[in-house]
């Protein structure tokens, strides 16, 4: 899946229960674990709100603040 200019990835990791939610774009890769018993939803809004601080930090960098 793809949101502004991210990728996002989850796979499952190997001890039951957890998952992997990779965010990616280009060199950069950020992993954070999540709970097999969210939702897709729960996932893909979680990922959504990680992005979207992702781009307001990459803003503050440009504006030199």
């Amino acid at each position: 899946m793809r949101y502004r200019g991210y990728f996002i990835n989850l796979k499952p990791l190997d001890f039951k229960g957890s998952w992997s939610l990779e965010i990616e774009r280009g060199n950069f890769v950020s992993s954070r674990g999540v709970s097999s018993e969210w939702t897709i939803k729960q996932v893909e809004d979680y990922a959504f709100n990680e992005i979207d601080k992702l781009i307001k930090e990459e803003i503050k960098s440009w504006q030199g603040i």
